[in-house]
């Protein structure tokens, strides 16, 4: 199966590649022109991690450049919908080799979330480290996949960042060390084309806020914020680590205490992110809209408190996932999903 969906995302890559050489005329005599329409781009002064900190606001994970379907159902119509419904950053995950297929796909999802408005956060999966961490070959090809992505992207405004990995998960999450030395290589390898863009670290053991501690990086980068997640995959009914029923005080404690854990540690080191909350557990399901095992007004209710609290604590996050609320074959939102993405987006009001 991994085979078959590996072999289709290279299809559907080479389809873009093709198109993409068929643009090229095209696209090099009005890239200055397009560029210069950007909102957010300014290419003439650096951003430092408190301000962009700031200006993240609140987005959405997404799979524009990440899933053979995500890639294939792609439209410039995406991000001007979400940027309309009120998202003001997408983390762009990314699972595949930097190929010129890729890289050629990737650059038009950021131009258009750049025109569009929107914040383009460029998250590489990292399969090769995940599955085999101590292998040499494993190792540099972390290196090499992002020194690629970095010089393509040098020209870019500093809007756009680098968040390294998706998640410390897999195998890679039993080998802390590799994590922390592959940041100690990579950082340097990308400033040398991008002295002064964002980059974002994760914490180990599945980017915990409680792995921030034991988190290694280069002290005196001056442009590094740090990527951690909680209820990536929803929260459930009978994990007592993410424990939600009824949203009892015990159950709200388990939010405010992560919360407050790394609110206080970038207090003292450097500015933090959430990449990545859902409020259903769809990936037990199936992950597709109307499974889990919440029904729409318990989502709301998780939604509106983890959002509020996040808000109070002046972290932005992105919420998991773009198909969970927006239909990619049709390039409409699933009306169903509405009420939660209305708590996400506004958790003060109520419904």
């Amino acid at each position: 199966m991994k085979w078959i969906t590996v072999c289709l995302l290279a299809s559907v890559l080479a389809g873009c590649a093709v198109e993409q050489d068929g643009r090229k005329q095209r696209h090099a005599g009005n890239e200055r022109d397009n560029r210069a329409a950007m909102p957010l781009q300014t290419h003439n002064h650096t951003i430092s991690p408190r301000q962009y900190q700031s200006m993240l606001g609140k987005g959405m994970d997404v799979d524009w450049a990440k899933t053979a379907q995500g890639i294939q159902f792609y439209t410039p119509k995406a991000p001007a919908d979400f940027q309309a419904r009120g998202l003001q950053h997408v983390r762009i995950r990314v699972y595949e080799a930097a190929t010129p297929g890729l890289l050629a796909h990737l650059q038009r999802v950021v131009d258009d979330s750049l025109k569009s408005g929107l914040i383009p956060v460029i998250a590489y999966r990292a399969d090769p480290l995940e599955e085999d961490p101590l292998n040499p070959q494993a190792q540099q090809a972390f290196l090499d996949w992002w020194k690629t992505v970095a010089e393509h992207f040098k020209a870019y405004p500093p809007s756009v960042s680098f968040n390294l990995i998706i998640e410390v998960s897999d195998k890679l999450k039993k080998h802390p060390e590799v994590i922390n030395d592959a940041y100690a290589r990579v950082i340097p390898l990308i400033r040398q084309s991008n002295p002064t863009r964002i980059v974002m670290v994760s914490p180990n053991n599945l980017s915990a806020p409680e792995e921030l501690r034991n988190m290694r990086y280069p002290a005196d980068d001056r442009y590094l914020m740090a990527e951690w997640h909680f209820y990536a995959a929803g929260p459930s009914r009978t994990n007592p680590r993410k424990l939600w029923t009824n949203g009892n005080p015990a159950e709200r404690k388990l939010i405010l205490d992560k919360i407050a854990m790394a609110k206080a540690w970038q207090d003292s080191h450097i500015p933090t992110w959430v990449g990545a909350w859902m409020a259903n557990n769809f990936n037990d399901d199936g992950g597709k809209p109307g499974t889990g095992d919440y029904s729409i007004p318990e989502q709301v209710e998780f939604a509106r408190f983890v959002a509020g609290e996040l808000d109070k604590a002046g972290i932005p996050f992105a919420v998991n996932s773009d198909t969970k609320f927006y239909d990619r074959e049709t390039g409409r939102w699933i009306a169903e999903q509405k009420p939660v993405l209305d708590a996400i987006l506004k958790p003060g009001q109520k419904q």
